[in-house]
């Protein structure tokens, strides 16, 4: 099964769908640290009543989190799908009625 290319193809998706999920969630996630440092106004900048940006993104963590996980499981299970018709994992069983 290592030999075959189509393996090879779908590992290579999986390393590109993981990395770049990792990437965005990163920086997503250091740039509120990099902002209060070098530009900690712009977290001050009120939106309505006494929510400001910094509070704003700093709840935007918690569905862009959910997002990223999302879009790795919809990917995952697309790869999967196409790992077990190569004959590599078994077939998902089906639910019965």
């Amino acid at each position: 099964m290592y030999r075959n290319p189509q393996f090879h193809a779908v590992s290579r998706r999986r390393r590109r769908v993981v990395l770049t999920l990792f990437i965005v969630g990163t920086l997503f996630y250091f740039s509120i640290p990099a902002i209060t440092t070098f530009y900690p106004s712009i977290f001050h900048a009120r939106l309505f009543g006494a929510v400001n940006i910094g509070l704003a993104y700093g709840l935007l963590q918690y569905p862009i989190g959910g997002l990223i996980a999302y879009i790795y499981a919809v990917n995952m299970r697309k790869l999967d799908l196409e790992v077990a018709r190569m004959g590599a994992l078994p077939q998902p069983r089906k639910e019965l009625a």
